[in-house]
This record gives structure tokens, sequence and C-alpha cells, in this order.
């Protein structure tokens, strides 16, 4: 049995209106079947186009298990499939599966307990396949998020009466993704601002730093989101920040004020911890830290945010491009798909051979050894001393879409040896931001 799609609800309007909606799965067709498990109440299907509902709901409980399970291609997108990336994922999987299948679910069940919803959700995947003689490949399914009895990997458990947490990952499509550093901010916007009039393009990423101990910056946070950006905070160990420290609880008493003022914005935010981990010029770095407790660390912070129910973080693990003699091989510092939703890959056109192939080509084949995670560029930008910056810029928006990443973030300021990563002034590479820009989500 077939039936239609739900209505959308009316637009908000004014300063207050919903942004253009994501583009979600290519769904056509939503089916009934008798054949899903307890708790599952709808699943949609690997190829992008079918969303399978337990027969016998009212219009009311099917039209809501249909809403619930299009969100849930935010909240699992692991387990997902989006048409744009079917074909890559298929493959992997293809290749991977053998191999990955038993250590996956000796993972899963180390995570999480028999009635947890990702087991209900494998379990399902079978049984339509084989019951109902629909197509599943992965699925997902709607159904909510439960508390944790007790915290998990040795976070704190829910208080009494805590309301569930709700995954809220950003969206995962490719070139879709454009955003911007400024030295400015926070608390100022204006920069972000003045750098999406001067591309003539929205700007959906704001990045800001923050050292150990600041507070999250609700203002900028909020003044972000009022321009339709979502603010990304890299946090960094900086001294005298002990890594085993924060591994071992030493510093929970911030984790706590931080991961409570991102619950109370209540909104997409992504966060990274200690960036360019692989690399030798910061302290939380290589060759000043083992890459062990590098990961105990991220992994305790991750743990101890979803522990306090802040699951609207989108957690961005961020390496530097492999670079002779300065980075180390990047599965050491890895903590684990677990606890990690996004990779981040910093790396920048330095001279006049830089192409988005040579510069970020290795790197992405390094991490898709290990994950197959959506991976961002991070960090980038250009001022090459012998090449036009215009070339490069345009080669990046091709890369983007070509390898099909998630998009960019463009360092606009002076670099510390001198480079003039700032495109304001620069007439070429402002109108090749414009012209690449044009095609972009």
């Amino acid at each position: 049995m077939t039936v239609l799609p739900p209505e959308p609800s009316a637009p908000r309007r004014g300063r207050h209106a919903d942004p253009a909606p994501a583009r979600v799965l290519g769904i056509t067709r939503i089916t009934q079947t008798s054949d899903l498990p307890a708790g599952i109440n709808a699943l949609a299907s690997a190829d992008g186009k079918t969303v399978i509902v337990r027969a016998g709901l009212d219009k009311v409980s099917r039209r809501r298990a249909v809403r619930e399970v299009l969100a849930a291609t935010h909240r699992f997108p692991g387990l997902v499939m989006w048409p744009a990336l079917a074909d890559f994922r298929i493959r992997r999987m293809i290749v991977d599966v053998a191999d990955s299948a038993s250590g996956f679910v000796q993972h899963l069940t180390g995570l999480i307990t028999p009635d947890s919803p990702i087991v209900a959700i494998v379990a399902s995947a079978a049984v339509v396949a084989a019951g109902a003689g629909v197509t599943v490949g992965v699925a997902t399914g709607a159904i909510p998020v439960p508390a944790f009895a007790s915290g998990p990997n040795g976070a704190p458990a829910l208080a009494p009466g805590t309301p569930r947490p709700v995954y809220a990952h950003l969206p995962v499509y490719p070139a879709s993704y454009l955003g911007v550093f400024e030295n400015s901010h926070p608390p100022s916007y204006g920069p972000v601002g003045g750098f999406a009039q001067t591309i003539g393009h929205h700007v959906n990423l704001a990045l800001y730093y923050s050292g150990w101990g600041e507070p999250f910056q609700a203002t900028f946070a909020n003044t972000a989101l009022a321009s339709g950006a979502w603010p990304v905070i890299q946090i960094n160990p900086t001294s005298p920040t002990s890594l085993a420290g924060i591994a071992a609880g030493e510093y929970d008493g911030y984790l706590r004020s931080f991961a409570d003022a991102v619950h109370a914005y209540g909104r997409n935010v992504v966060i990274g911890f200690g960036h360019e981990m692989n690399a030798t010029w910061y302290r939380w770095g290589d060759g000043h830290v083992n890459p062990a407790t590098f990961v105990a660390a991220w992994r305790h912070i991750v743990s101890f945010f979803r522990g306090r129910g802040d699951f609207n973080v989108t957690w961005l693990w961020t390496i530097n491009v492999d670079t002779s003699g300065q980075t180390s091989p990047i599965a050491a510092w890895y903590p684990g798909d677990a606890y990690v939703t996004w990779v981040g890959i910093d790396g920048y056109y330095v001279d006049a051979t830089g192409t988005f192939d040579n510069v970020f080509g290795p790197t992405i084949t390094d991490v898709r050894i290990i994950t197959g995670k959506p991976i961002l560029i991070s960090e980038t930008a250009a001022d090459p001393p012998e090449a036009p910056e215009a070339r490069q810029i345009m080669d990046l928006f091709h890369g983007i879409q070509r390898r099909q990443i998630l998009g960019f973030i463009w360092f606009d300021a002076p670099g510390i040896h001198g480079q003039q990563w700032r495109i304001e002034g620069n007439q070429p590479a402002i109108d090749a931001f414009k012209k690449a820009a044009r095609g972009y989500r």
C-alpha cells in the first residue's frame, strides 16, 4: 500500500523564518508492512527512495513516524545512505563488510544494551529484507533515543527527570558548507558577515578557537544562528592543562559549565578538541603527548557531554594534512567512530604547485583507511607566491564537489609566517570566489 508523504507545516515569516529545507532522501513512496519488529515504526531504505512504515498505524501516527525517520537520517549518519553518496558507500561496504562485521558487532555490544534502538534497527533491517521482500541495505528506525541508565563509557548518568537526549547532528550533504574564520571574532560577528558580502555567498559555518577554561560564546552563537550559520568551536588544551588530567576527570567542572551552556543554547554546534594533534607544533600534539593519552581525553570529553544530555554537538576530529617530517600517522590519534561525527582536515595552498589532489588527496586516502565518516576541510586558504590565488580557489571548489567533501572553512586571516590568506583587497580572488560559489548549495 502506498500513502502520500506528510504535508509540510506552514513556514514562518520575517526574521524568524525557517531556513530553506534541507534536501532529504529522494523519497518517492511510502510502503506499509506488518513485519516490523516491536519498537520500530518506520525504516528508510538504503536506496533513498522508500520509507517502510508499520501497517495499522493511524494517519497521525504514520505521518509522525515518517517525519521521525527523515529526521533520523541525521541522528545516525553512519547507518544511512544518501543518494549522492550511495555508490561510494556501497562500494566501500562490499569491500569492508567481510573484515569489519565481526568487530563492528563487538564494538556495538560494548557501547549499548540489548534494548538499544540500534540493536532493533539492525535486526529490523534483516526482518524487512527477508519478510517483506523489500531491498534494504542499511536502514534507520524512527524510535526515540533512550536516556542512559548509567553514563556511557564512564560518563555521568543523566539525573532523574532529565529530558531524553536528542541527536541533532548537522546534515551530511556534499558541497553544502562554506565557512570562515576571522581573527576578530568572537565576540564580534561583523567580519563574518563582511566576508559573506565580499564573496557574494551565504556563510553557514563560523569558526573560532577557544582556550581551555574559556566559556561557550553564547552571544556569538546566537548571532551566528540569526545569520543562518552554525558556530564551530575548536577547544584547545592550552597551558597548563594536562590531557591526562582531562582523561582522569580533573577538569570536569569546566566541562560541565561548557556542556550546560551548549545544552542551553539548544541548537547545532560543531566542537573540536586539540586540532592538528598529528602535527608537531602544538603542545597537545605529536612529540609532546602520547596518542593514547589524547584519545583518552577526547573520549572523556565526548562521553561527559553525552552524559549531560547534550546531543546537539557535531564532533569534529581535526587533523593536519600529511606533511613530511612534521606529522605522524593519524590512526593512533583516532578516538573511534563512536566518538567522532565528522573528520576535519586542515591544509593550505602554499606554493604554485598546490592542487586539491596533492594538498588533500593523500590525507583523504589515509582517513578512508580508518573511517568512512564525512570529511570537512576545516581550515584552508591560498597565498602562493608565484601562482594566481584565483586559480587555486576554483580548484578548491571543484575538488570539494568532485571528492564529495562536505565543504570548507576559509582561514581569512594573516598567517603566522607572513602569508596573506585574507582575500579582501584581492579582486581576482574575490571574483573567483563569487564565480565558484554560484553553483554551491
